[in-house]
């Protein structure tokens, strides 16, 4: 079979992160070929990627080794043609040639790679442009948890109701929440290395999502994405984006640059204050080898302070998420909203329907 170098060196690199690290599955070690795609597997992800060029009606198939991987990236920008052959038991080597280099690597048979799940009988179809499909998953990706204890908090929600499809990412102390409009009506819970894998595939034109009671299916102009459901019940967090009586509006850039700086000049955990008055918002860290403070002035007035009978408001952050979620966010400015101290702060853009929820720290007296 001939490929072209430079798509079979980035779809095999793009793939490779699909390849589990650990498995009792040889044959899950490689990529498989067989009719015009290339196929990764970790049997709760599975992505397939249509080769261009490669007759999808091709009965040849065969598994390129992860090992073989580096190779395939340092050849010249050629033709890259491999063959298998069997050699003994369920054992086949295949070889690589690339005009004047030659290789063999010896692998499993294709036969041994597991079967892969037909989905079942279809309950959710939608269709979403790949161009928003991705651009929310950015927007709430930051915020899903990672080797988590609750399994609802590594995973993404896909909520469809009202004419619009909500995405949601929580991990304890940041929500993301962003939507746009679509018909429909489903829900969806989709782990979080799913969304990676969609963020890094190069997803085109419109992505067709459909499922079954167990599995999620993303397929857009050549690429399928398939993915366990998550099972369980996603939490009720539209009570956290509840309009509070304080709203700031801030230089996003402004405010990042301020909270960067400060959290440099820290050396273990110790909070970043942001105290809130009239003209402006002080960026304050203090503690026993540092002080650090600037001021952030106000794109706009800011509103409901008298709300809380003072003429300043201090909350107690750790900078790093707050930087996670400015970074998160795309549009200029950004809206602060928040009721006192203790409560989280909302923060919004002022050109999408993205929000976040930040967790305050406490400060104590400090």
């Amino acid at each position: 079979m001939i490929f072209q170098k430079s798509e079979l060196s980035d779809l095999v690199g793009k793939l490779k992160d699909i390849i589990p690290k650990k498995t009792t599955m040889g044959a899950l070690q490689s990529v498989l070929v067989r009719k015009g795609c290339l196929i990764a597997s970790d049997l709760e992800i599975t992505v397939t990627v249509k080769l261009e060029g490669i007759d999808k009606e091709s009965d040849e198939s065969f598994l390129i080794p992860k090992d073989s991987f580096s190779l395939i990236s340092s050849l010249p920008d050629e033709e890259v043609e491999i063959t298998s052959t069997k050699i003994i038991g369920d054992r086949e080597n295949i070889t690589l040639k690339c005009g004047s280099i030659v290789n063999k690597f010896q692998t499993e048979s294709a036969e041994q790679y597991p079967a892969l799940k037909e989905m079942g009988e279809e309950i959710i179809r939608a269709k979403i442009s790949a161009e928003e499909l991705k651009n929310c998953i950015s927007h709430v990706l930051y915020a899903i948890g990672e080797g988590t204890v609750q399994p609802m908090m590594a995973t993404l929600c896909i909520d469809c109701h009202d004419g619009e499809i909500n995405f949601t990412g929580m991990d304890g102390h940041i929500i993301a929440w962003d939507k746009v409009s679509l018909e429909g009506t489903f829900k969806l819970l989709i782990p979080k290395r799913t969304c990676q894998q969609i963020m890094q595939l190069d997803l085109k034109g419109d992505v067709d999502i459909s499922a079954d009671k167990f599995t999620a299916k993303f397929e857009s102009d050549g690429t399928t994405i398939e993915t366990r459901i998550v099972e369980g019940n996603y939490y009720k967090t539209e009570r956290m984006f509840l309009e509070m009586p304080i709203t700031a509006a801030l230089n996003r850039k402004s405010l990042f640059g301020a909270l960067s700086r400060a959290d440099l000049c820290r050396a273990g955990s110790t909070p970043v204050k942001l105290i809130f008055k009239n003209e402006s918002v002080t960026v304050e860290f203090i503690d026993n080898q540092s002080e650090y403070v600037e001021e952030v002035g106000f794109v706009e007035k800011i509103e409901g302070l008298e709300s809380i009978g003072s003429d300043s408001l201090t909350i107690g952050i750790n900078p790093k998420l707050m930087l996670a979620t400015l970074k998160a966010f795309d549009s200029e400015n950004v809206y602060m909203n928040m009721m006192d101290s203790r409560n989280p702060i909302k923060v919004i853009s002022d050109e999408s329907d993205l929000k976040a929820v930040v967790l305050p720290v406490n400060i104590g007296n400090n």
